[in-house]
Formats: structure tokens, C-alpha cells, sequence
């Protein structure tokens, strides 16, 4: 007769299951807590023309919803329609804080041709306020050197730029013959004019020192030569007239000086 087999029963270890249960339920309640917690705070930086509500506006987070349930790359894109903006990066911390950096595009000029204001990034908004203080093109320029021009003007310091008053497409032009289509002439704030074409727009930057060279002339800077060291100035006629008249009086007046010495001995 065959000998039966006696299966051992295993007891159910209670205590441990409950241990696994417990573990189970916290892990479960702190990654709810996690994607559920709302945004604590939010910091922007980088912005100067547009202000935080109208990010927080764009981006729709104004009711602080879940960190992490808000989608960084959904944050982008809506925060990119915005005009003004020219890229947008988004962090997010374990505590809630949420940053958002913004690099604004530059207002560049009014374009009296199509009246409105173009950015660096190349976009055309309606002008307002916020724009003041901006030199504005006066004339038609040719879509392909416009979009050349603008990516020139882009790397231009702002304080350099707000010096321009106006903007005038000039192309350098002899008996029919165009001789440099990218051309530009700048009539200044302060009454100097530049002349500058695409390829040496950089040279913009030093207009300052430039004009510190000339005491307190006014007229015409030439930066529009493709030899980088010639820079050639030509004085107003007025400006060089009253120069004239001023050397003059003063020789007089040390030729005077120097008879009634004379008279004097």
C-alpha cells in the first residue's frame, strides 16, 4: 500500500503582510501628494517689457494648478505666442517652485511703411507705449535686405539704437550703376548722420568713440567702406564754417596781442 505524502501547510505570516500593505499604501499616497500638489510658486525672470501677469495669462497657471501635471513643453508653446517673446525655458522643483525664463525680443524700429513696430525675432506688432523712444524706417526696402538688415540691427546695443532717429534705405548708386545695394543712412538724435551698410552694421557700436574723436562737430561718419580701419568724417558746412571763424578770431586775437607787446616795448 502506497505511503501518502503529508504536504506541510504554510502559516500565513500576518504581521509582514500588513508591513507590505502599509509600505504599498504610503508609496501610493506620496506619489498622489507629488503629482497633485499645486504650484507653491512662481518666478519669472528675464522680462522687461512684458509683464508677469500677462505670462501667467499666456501660460494659463493663474489658479496654481498640479507642478506636475503641467506640462513643460505646454508651458513653451503657449507662452511662446506671446509677441514680445523670443524663447522660454521652464524648471520645476520637487517643493513647487516654478520658473520661467524669458528672453524678450528687441523692438527695433517703427515701419512707417507697413505702421508697425518690428521685432528682433522678426515678428511686426501694432505699436504702443511700450515701444517709445524706437528710430522709424521712412522708406521701402526690399524684403530680402529688410530681413538682412533686421538680423544686423539685432546685434546693435539698445542705447545705440534708441541714438537712431530715423532710418533710410539708401543704396549707393553712380551714373545707374548700384554700387552697394545694402546701404543705410541714419539721421541721429543728436543731428549726426551715418552712413552703414549690412556687412559693417557692428561697427555701429562704437559710434560714441567715434564722435569723441571730433570734439564738438556735427555731420556725416561714412562706415559703410569694406576696409574696416577706414572711417571717414565730414564735418557739416555750417559746423565748418563757424570752426573757420572761430580759428580766425583766435589768431586775431594773438596777433593783436602780440602788436600791443610790441607798442608796449
Amino acid at each position: 500500500m502506497a505511503e501518502l505524502k503529508r504536504v506541510k501547510k504554510r502559516k500565513l505570516n500576518l504581521k509582514a503582510l500588513i508591513i507590505l500593505l502599509l509600505i504599498i499604501y504610503l508609496i501610493v499616497m506620496l506619489l498622489y501628494i507629488i503629482f497633485t500638489m499645486p504650484i507653491k510658486n512662481i518666478y519669472i525672470t528675464g522680462n522687461n517689457l512684458i509683464t508677469d501677469n500677462e505670462i501667467i495669462e499666456a501660460a494659463g497657471i493663474k489658479d496654481y494648478p498640479a507642478i506636475f501635471k503641467t506640462s513643460k513643453s505646454k508651458l513653451i508653446k503657449k507662452i511662446s505666442n506671446l509677441e514680445l517673446v523670443e524663447n522660454v525655458e521652464v524648471k520645476k522643483t520637487l517643493t513647487g517652485k516654478l520658473t520661467i525664463e524669458i528672453t524678450e525680443a528687441t523692438p527695433l524700429f517703427y515701419n512707417r511703411n507697413t505702421n508697425k513696430v518690428v521685432l528682433s525675432n522678426q515678428k511686426e506688432v501694432e505699436p504702443n507705449r511700450k515701444y517709445s523712444g524706437i528710430p522709424t524706417l521712412i522708406n521701402y526696402v526690399p524684403t530680402d535686405i529688410l530681413n538682412d538688415f533686421i538680423e544686423s540691427l539685432s546685434e546693435i546695443d539698445t542705447d545705440i539704437i534708441k541714438m537712431i532717429n530715423e532710418i533710410e534705405y539708401d543704396p549707393d548708386i553712380s551714373n545707374d550703376i548700384t554700387i552697394d545695394e545694402y546701404r543705410f543712412l541714419l539721421r541721429m538724435n543728436d543731428t549726426n548722420h551715418v552712413y552703414v551698410n549690412i556687412i559693417n552694421m557692428e561697427r555701429l557700436n562704437d559710434y560714441e568713440e567715434i564722435f569723441a574723436t571730433v570734439g564738438d562737430l556735427h555731420g556725416t561718419v561714412y562706415l559703410d567702406s569694406y576696409n574696416a580701419d577706414n572711417i571717414i568724417f565730414e564735418a557739416f558746412k555750417e559746423d565748418n564754417e563757424e570752426t573757420i571763424e572761430e580759428n580766425q578770431a583766435e589768431e586775431n586775437n594773438s596777433s593783436g596781442g602780440e602788436e600791443e607787446n610790441e607798442t608796449e616795448a
